[in-house]
């Protein structure tokens, strides 16, 4: 045999695989190699193909060395992949012995599998979430959110100072502890409004348009409350770049608003009749889509497995990139996980955990995508984003997306499984403490 292998185990997600290539098969690769370079090499002296073969390999064995050399590591970790039935991920640290034409080539290499648990009580289960019910307040609230979004901006005369209620127009860089500032982006918000944290909103009073750069550094530690888990309790600066205040005037809510809005309606009756539909449609979306999370969320708790380093890097950097922690034009394979790891590791660790349960019930229930699975999903998106089925399918089945775009249709083949297998109960929103501080 070219080659022999053996696997030694490091932990569940790790194993060492040592290969042994035949000397044979060393030499015999040498030989041809070093024929074929001589057809071909240039030599001062010498015309092509002419060459003598000691000229050959004191000018050029070391670079005939190297190309075999990894030709032979890569047929021989497939040759043991394919033997020990091994499906690794990420790049494999390999550890050579020294390589000699005439005698067997062995190396080692360190590897990563994707884990392969065993995912069991997943059906028949029972969570409890919250269900808004849709009333007027909320319609009110949504016509306002609308009227908001259609205001005029005036610049303010007369005053350079920032008060509440300002409309603010910066520029905005992040922070996290002693990390990089994230890259300035254009940042548009009404003090007060909660885009932002109050405790930054609150420190932009008082702040001054300048004719000269108007800046400030705003310190504030992320609350219990904060979307990433890995940031609450952690301060964050946030460098403001004030560019301008500015007034806004509201529309007035009337028929004529009502045929403004674009949602196919004449008048502010049935602007409200089409907006308390569309509510109650999203709040039985959020709903279900919270069902789901509990779901998963219980099956993250009862089912704990160790997961590659690699793969937590990997999705730390997705997540720096997302949120634009590193910089707009940083591709994620660039981005130095260090600096990140303590803040968004455990957030990582969660998501591709849940990502490899859903998927090893998939292959547990033997879950096949079918065409019209494909169909489905394709045009959900189209509706969602307003193209054309067609202009979805291009864009979906690039062959830079295509695997993505397969994998969330298993996966969400999968979930509508687990769910028409889960009994939910929905219940009203708890109401929100007041006095908090």
């Amino acid at each position: 045999m070219d080659f022999q292998s053996s696997v030694q185990d490091i932990d569940e997600v790790t194993k060492k695989v040592t290969v042994v290539v035949g000397k044979d098969r060393v030499s015999q690769e040498y030989e041809n190699s070093v024929k074929q370079v001589g057809r071909t090499a240039r030599v001062d002296g010498f015309r092509p193909g002419k060459v003598p073969r000691h000229m050959i390999e004191k000018l050029l064995g070391d670079r005939i060395k190297f190309d075999i050399t990894n030709k032979l590591i890569n047929e021989g970790l497939q040759s043991a992949f394919e033997q020990h039935s091994l499906r690794t991920i990420g790049q494999p640290q390999i550890d050579l012995k020294e390589m000699q034409t005439q005698k067997e080539l062995e190396f080692t290499a360190t590897v990563e599998l994707l884990p392969e648990p065993k995912i069991s009580s997943y059906l028949d289960r029972s969570v409890e979430v919250e269900k808004k019910e849709i009333g007027d307040d909320d319609v009110k609230k949504a016509i306002e959110q609308l009227a908001e979004s259609r205001a005029q901006l005036s610049p303010i005369e007369g005053r350079t100072v920032v008060q509440a209620g300002d409309v603010v127009a910066m520029s905005v860089a992040i922070k996290i502890e002693d990390g990089e500032f994230s890259q300035a982006e254009p940042f548009v918000d009404q003090v007060g409004s909660g885009r932002l944290s109050k405790q930054v909103e609150d420190q932009l009073v008082g702040l001054e348009v300048k004719a000269e750069k108007s800046e400030k550094e705003i310190e504030i530690v992320a609350d219990d409350e904060h979307p990433i888990e890995g940031m609450r309790g952690k301060k964050a600066t946030y460098k403001v770049v004030l560019h301008g205040i500015y007034s806004k005037q509201l529309p007035a809510v009337d028929d004529e608003f009502a045929k403004s809005v674009g949602m196919e309606v004449e008048t502010v009756s049935a602007l409200k009749e089409k907006l308390s539909a569309q509510l109650k449609e999203q709040a039985d979306s959020n709903a279900k889509n919270d069902a789901q999370a509990a779901l998963l969320e219980l099956l993250v708790k009862e089912h704990e497995f160790k997961i590659p380093a690699s793969l937590v890097d990997d999705e730390i950097r997705e997540m720096v990139a997302r949120m634009g922690f590193a910089g707009k034009d940083v591709a994620p394979e660039n981005i130095d996980v260090m600096p990140f790891r303590q803040y968004f590791e455990e957030a990582a660790i969660k998501r591709i955990r849940t990502a490899i349960i859903v998927d090893r019930i998939g292959t547990q229930e033997d879950v096949k995508i079918e065409n019209d699975d494909t169909k489905a999903m394709i045009a959900k998106v189209a509706e969602q984003h307003g193209v054309s089925v067609e202009v979805a399918t291009k864009a979906l089945l690039d062959k830079s997306r295509i695997n993505g775009f397969i994998s969330e249709v298993r996966r969400t083949k999968i979930l509508d499984l687990l769910m028409s297998r889960t009994t939910v109960k929905y219940v009203a929103p708890k109401k929100a403490a007041t006095g908090k501080k």
